[in-house]
């Protein structure tokens, strides 16, 4: 089992590169004909490829968002605030596409329907030494808020690993050959040659060198349920991408989102441990209970003297992290909760870190937990104001 804090925005950035035709818009043009002729071979393969990469996020149990669902057109403005309108994060990390060519859009589309580095980095063997973000700048933020989560929350920890997931890692076709073959059942001559592909199309300051937000905007906790065959047996294990820490960097929230990306994948790994996942609810609502349960571990972290120590101000900054991942996809299987549920929740867990007397006490998760059950009626009814 894992959980995840967003998914990529395929659908939005598929506007953008020409790459796709969401429901409503106008069809992009076939990439066939322009392609190197090289290419044509794998562009052939594209339905195919898709068709592999759905069956394959099925199996591992890898949802998408909502956000690229029609449901988007049946949200109902006057209970939720959730909008046509990209989050300004999302905005911050589309590529200006205008120049790629064609080769460059096939690639760019055969990393996002595979989500390779992200898939890649939770499943499939990691060697250190890790850094976070793009360019490294986040690895001493997330290494300290490590630490600080095993000694907080009561739950054993030793075995949890902490690894990113690079971009840049696409530049090795092995990666991204390993990922299709075991992961996605393509056979191996056609995985390297997607792999090989990608490395030289990415390789361009076009495309950042493959360091593109787009491509690892997304955070994961996995419980090491899955075993993949071929490999070693799996292993609990939290991933942050570069994207999702760098793109909260370009809106201005780079020195409090790492923190809050890491404590409420973590708060998944705290559910794994304790049971508190629920099997009894419909996808949709069994989603959006876990994913704003970890938000409250995430916030409540946050606030606490013992944890993170954030002030009001910064608490009013970290509930902005999670009210723009949210979503209005009410029927999806991957809802995690509207803009104002996750930003609610976030705010309500800070209150209640900060009123506890005596402060430096840590709430066992359990009775934590507990809390939460006892309020989340009110954090997710349309009208509630607390």
């Amino acid at each position: 089992m894992r959980k995840r804090l967003v998914w990529p925005v395929v659908a939005a950035l598929g506007l953008t590169l020409g790459l796709t035709a969401p429901t409503g818009a106008t069809a992009a043009p076939a990439l066939s004909p322009a392609l190197s002729p090289a290419l044509s071979p794998v562009a052939e393969q594209l339905p195919a490829l898709k068709a592999l990469a759905e069956a394959g996020q099925a199996r591992l149990g890898l949802t998408r968002s909502p956000m690229q669902d029609a449901a988007l057109a049946a949200i109902d403005p006057t209970q939720y605030e959730c909008s046509a309108a990209p989050p300004p994060v999302l905005s911050a990390i589309l590529p200006d596409a205008t120049n790629w060519t064609p080769d460059q859009r096939l690639a760019a589309t055969l990393v996002l329907i595979f989500d390779i580095p992200m898939v890649d980095a939770v499943y499939l063997p990691q060697s250190g030494p890790f850094t976070y973000g793009a360019d490294g700048d986040f690895t001493a933020q997330v290494n300290r808020t490590d630490r600080s989560l095993r000694t907080f929350w009561d739950i054993p920890s030793a075995g949890i690993e902490l690894v990113p997931a690079h971009g840049h890692s696409l530049l090795n076709p092995a990666v991204s050959a390993r990922v299709l073959t075991a992961l996605y059942g393509v056979n191996p001559a056609t995985a390297q040659a997607v792999g090989e592909l990608i490395a030289v199309q990415l390789n361009t300051p076009a495309l950042n060198q493959g360091d593109l937000p787009v491509f690892t905007f997304n955070a994961y906790a996995a419980s090491g349920g899955e075993v993949i065959p071929g490999y070693p047996t799996a292993v609990r294990r939290i991933v942050l991408g570069d994207g999702v820490l760098d793109g909260f960097a370009k809106v201005g929230l780079g020195d409090v989102a790492p923190r809050a990306i890491l404590a409420h994948e973590f708060g998944h790994q705290v559910q794994f441990a304790d049971n508190l996942m629920r099997t009894d609810l419909p996808a949709p609502e069994a989603s959006r209970w876990a994913e704003l349960m970890a938000d409250a571990f995430s916030s409540y972290f946050l606030a606490h003297a013992r944890g993170g120590a954030v002030q009001w101000k910064r608490a009013q900054q970290f509930s902005q992290v999670f009210f723009q991942v949210g979503d209005c996809g009410f029927s999806a299987p991957g809802h995690h909760g509207t803009p104002t549920q996750r930003m609610r929740t976030a705010l309500w867990a800070y209150n209640v870190a900060d009123t506890a007397r005596p402060q430096g006490h840590i709430l066992p998760a359990l009775t934590f937990h507990s809390l939460f059950v006892a309020h989340y009626p009110q954090l997710i009814a349309p009208d509630a104001t607390s």
